[in-house]
């Protein structure tokens, strides 16, 4: 039992080391999800600049530039600095959020069946002296299903620059 919750303890650790790994994916990378409503081009702005993320837009004075839409396993704050990232290097002045869903998803993966050696010690006499002895003996785990869930975040965000 106690190799069970060993083998057990050790896939958390390997899925929670993965999913902090996958934490690391570059915003550069959803680049690539950006589409331009127009053809004009505004110019970046620094990187340390606030651009907000709004639920509407204002009511009146600003130009819809874009659209920003995917969906990541990597969370909502890699969603939030990718639609900050996007609107920087594309000139929006604020972030329109139209739409954001998450999807939980529970699925299985097989640990395969193995043997472990556990060390058994013990003692034998010989010409009147105990002597110390250790073996390692083989237990058969057998395998098992280990349930992992992982949550799907999509976005759709519009970019838009204000009137002057």
């Amino acid at each position: 039992m106690a190799a069970r919750f060993s083998t057990g303890f050790s896939v958390a650790l390997a899925l929670a080391l993965l999913g902090f790994l996958s934490g690391c994916a570059s915003v550069k990378s959803t680049e690539q999800y950006y589409i331009p409503y127009t053809m004009k081009t505004y110019p970046p702005k620094p990187p340390d600049a606030f651009i907000p993320i709004v639920g509407k837009p204002p009511r009146e004075g600003y130009v819809t530039i874009g659209r920003l839409a995917f969906q990541s396993y990597n969370g909502w704050n890699f969603m939030r600095k990718s639609m900050i990232y996007n609107a920087q290097i594309h000139g929006a002045d604020a972030v329109v959020l139209k739409d954001v869903s998450s999807n939980t998803q529970t699925a299985f993966y097989q640990v395969p069946p193995q043997f472990n050696y556990v060390p058994v010690t013990g003692t034998y006499c010989k010409n009147g002296k105990s002597y110390t002895y250790t073996n390692f003996v083989p237990v058969y785990q057998p395998g098992y299903l280990q349930p992992y869930t992982s949550t799907i975040t999509a976005i759709d965000a519009e970019m838009i620059v204000l009137k002057k």
